[in-house]
C-alpha cells in the first residue's frame, strides 16, 4: 500500500503558520474556514495560543470560523485551549457563502500575515513573517468581517 502523498502547500503553510504563532507576542487574529483548518490540527494550535496568552496581559487573539460547531466537533483540542483561556482569546463565527473558496488568514501582531486559498482544486499560499504593508492590508480585510460577525453559540454555551 502506497504512503499517503502530503500536499507541499499545506506543509508550506503549516511551517509559516509556524513560524507566525512563534514571533507574535501581543495580536493574533486568524479567520478560517474550519475545513482547511482541520488540516492543522498537527501544528498544536491551542498550545501556541497558550504560550501567546502567557507573553503579555493584553494579548488580543481573535479568531473568526464559518463554523462554531464543526470547529468544536473537528478540533476538539483548540476548543479545550479557547475554553481554558476565556479572557485572552475571542472567537466569532461569520457564515462563508457556499461558492466562495476555502480560506486561511492568520495575522501575527503588525509585521507578518499568511493567507492559504484553496478554489477549484487549487491551493495558492501568500505571505510573509516581515511585511508590514501586507499585514496592514490583511487586518483591515479581518476587522471588516469580525464588525460583520457573531458571537459563536456553540462555544459560548461550553464556556459558561
Amino acid at each position: 500500500m502506497a504512503e499517503p502523498t502530503t500536499d507541499p502547500v499545506i506543509e508550506d503553510a503549516a511551517a509559516l503558520l509556524g513560524e507566525l504563532l512563534d514571533q507574535t507576542r501581543r495580536r493574533f487574529w486568524l479567520h478560517a474556514r474550519v475545513e482547511l483548518l482541520a488540516e492543522f490540527r498537527a501544528l498544536e494550535l491551542g498550545s501556541h495560543l497558550a504560550n501567546i496568552a502567557q507573553r503579555h496581559r493584553h494579548t488580543d487573539i481573535r479568531i473568526l470560523v464559518d463554523d462554531d460547531l464543526a470547529l468544536r466537533e473537528r478540533i476538539p483540542g483548540l476548543v479545550e485551549s479557547i475554553k481554558r483561556l476565556p479572557t485572552a482569546v475571542t472567537v466569532r463565527r461569520l457564515d462563508a457563502a457556499e461558492e466562495s473558496p476555502l480560506t486561511l488568514t492568520a495575522i501575527a501582531d503588525h509585521s507578518g500575515w499568511m493567507q492559504l486559498t484553496q478554489a477549484g482544486g487549487q491551493r495558492i499560499l501568500r505571505g510573509n513573517v516581515d511585511d508590514r504593508a501586507g499585514t496592514q492590508r490583511a487586518a483591515l480585510d479581518f476587522e471588516a468581517n469580525w464588525s460583520l460577525s457573531d458571537e459563536a453559540i456553540v462555544l459560548r454555551r461550553l464556556m459558561v
